[in-house]
């Protein structure tokens, strides 16, 4: 054993040991950081932690209202939503998700429509951009004595406990019906926009889990929180907090589009299917086998017999004849067949040519009065065509 360990190369052996402890160290440092991570105010309902508001949302269930948990963008907002919970996240804050302008414009658009918006915290930016008519903050100062609105008074409103960090107060716009102020400027402020209402609360943390319970600040969470209309959905506005359903296309396209384009791939794939797999025998042409010349001939030859080819032909014959006849007897030939046999000098040409003239004007022909005119008209050409050759 001695003997081996003296053969181990000692700066590799260091080398080794140094990597093992450097990781061990990282994984200590890594573990205590997560640790010691910072836990920042999330104003999140799924939030347990004393910066959540766990709490609001189920004493808004306890006291039987219909509340729910807002997880798309806000172009998805609709007519079933009656008051919707947004709490604006810290600047800082990881989590958050950032609203692009056809967000605020589709928030904007719901509220105007008739929607209900419980907006808390501040944000200066969109409050000069006059999104959603948002007042601007202020630092807080002596401004007088406290006021609690009528609606929030009769719902038992005395006290508040509004947070010790809490350094900012509305500049109340024209229009807004005061709720809530204390001695230092508002809280909180009503305003209608278009057909809807914003109601904004610049402190958040007055709903927090860790102050819900002090004064009448579970009351006032409750009033502002109750809907418009009688079993109304209130809904949290988690989207915002890094809760965001993914919306994928086919969700976002219009139901009709979606049917039909269903519709076009279920054809596609019949019509691939269809030329892929063969769903019955496949078609061969018949066979010709045996084919010979014959059946062609005797097939033309029935045309040509239904057609009435025979009489043209045997006409055509006979005036071949006729011409070649008539040129040697030194007569026109188109002269009656009887001045052309007289021409003659064989009385045997003469009744040749005559019985070929006779079967030619009669119009009709059979097979054995075809072959006869055709035989005849034959002889006669091979005797006065100049081509000929004659008879010895």
């Amino acid at each position: 054993m001695r003997a081996a360990l003296r053969r181990l190369p000692l700066l590799e052996s260091v080398l080794l040991l140094a990597a093992t402890l450097a990781l061990i160290a990282l994984a200590v440092l890594t573990d205590q950081a997560k640790h010691t991570e910072v836990a920042f105010d999330s104003y999140s309902s799924f939030d347990a932690a004393s910066g959540g508001l766990r709490a609001w949302y189920e004493m808004l269930q306890r006291e039987g209202l219909r509340v729910g948990r807002y997880e798309q963008r806000p172009p998805f907002l609709d007519g079933t939503l009656d008051t919707l919970i947004w709490a604006e996240p810290l600047a800082f804050d990881p989590r958050q998700v950032q609203n692009t302008q056809a967000d605020v414009a589709a928030l904007e658009a719901w509220v105007r429509g008739g929607g209900r918006l419980l907006y808390l915290g501040h944000d200066d930016e969109a409050a000069r951009a006059h999104v959603l008519g948002l007042p601007s903050s202020t630092d807080a100062a002596p401004r007088g004595a406290s006021s609690i609105g009528p609606e929030l008074a009769g719902a038992g409103v005395r006290r508040l406990a509004p947070s010790p960090d809490a350094e900012l107060r509305w500049l109340a716009p024209r229009g807004a019906t005061l709720l809530l102020a204390d001695g230092r400027g508002p809280l909180a402020v009503r305003y209608a926009f278009g057909k809807g209402e914003v109601v904004a609360v610049i402190d958040e943390g007055l709903f927090t889990n860790a102050r819900l319970g002090l004064a009448d600040d579970a009351r006032l969470a409750y009033v502002l929180a109750r809907p418009r209309r009688a079993g109304g959905l209130v809904a949290f506005d988690e989207a915002v907090h890094g809760f965001v359903v993914p919306e994928h296309w086919w969700s976002v396209v219009p139901r009709p589009f979606g049917f039909a384009l269903g519709l076009a791939l279920a054809v596609l794939l019949v019509a691939f299917g269809g030329a892929a797999l063969r769903l019955g025998p496949p078609l061969v042409p018949a066979e010709r086998a045996g084919q010979t010349s014959a059946a062609f001939i005797d097939a033309l030859a029935a045309l040509l017999e239904k057609t009435g080819a025979a009489r043209k032909a045997l006409a055509d014959a006979a005036a071949s004849a006729k011409r070649a006849v008539a040129t040697r007897a030194g007569v026109p030939d188109d002269s009656p067949d009887e001045a052309v046999a007289r021409g003659l000098e064989s009385n045997e040409d003469r009744t040749t040519f005559l019985a070929l003239a006779a079967l030619a004007a009669r119009g009709e022909a059979s097979d054995e009065q075809f072959v006869r005119g055709v035989t005849l008209a034959q002889r006669l050409r091979k005797d006065y065509e100049s081509h000929g050759r004659a008879r010895g």
